[in-house]
């Protein structure tokens, strides 16, 4: 299996809705970004996907997340702004701006609030076959 990579920072401001005070008030983070495709077979340029495709596809979906509020996004309407929401959203977003079809069979997202604190989702593309 072949996995590459890029990673991308942004800021911005969430407040969770939480019996605990050290979270339930507006906060701020620095957030990391990294995003990896991962898949069995290479093209024939020997690249499993163009770093600089994956690139803008990420900074395409964070530069609606930078220096925003995310509770007052569309994007997040109904739910908490939590690190694992956040991941879940990126995911979602690299995936539909990546262009098909790809040997790419699952991507993976890691968002760090904090250099010790971060949550990732990692699925398969199950609508994409390998080439």
């Amino acid at each position: 299996m072949f996995e590459v990579g890029v990673a991308r920072t942004f800021h911005a401001l969430h407040q969770l809705e939480t019996e605990d005070p050290s979270a339930s008030h507006e906060h701020s983070h620095d957030y990391r970004a990294e995003v990896v495709a991962r898949g069995e077979r290479l093209d024939q340029n020997g690249m499993l996907l163009d770093l600089d495709a994956l690139g803008a596809a990420l900074t395409a979906c964070l530069t609606e997340l930078d220096a925003a509020d995310l509770g007052t996004l569309a994007a997040f309407e109904g739910q908490e702004t939590t690190v694992e929401v956040v991941a879940e959203h990126i995911w979602s977003h690299v995936r539909d701006l990546l262009a098909a079809p790809t040997a790419v069979l699952g991507l993976r997202v890691t968002v760090y609030e904090s250099a010790d604190a971060w949550a990732s989702v990692d699925r398969p593309l199950l609508e994409r076959t390998p080439s």
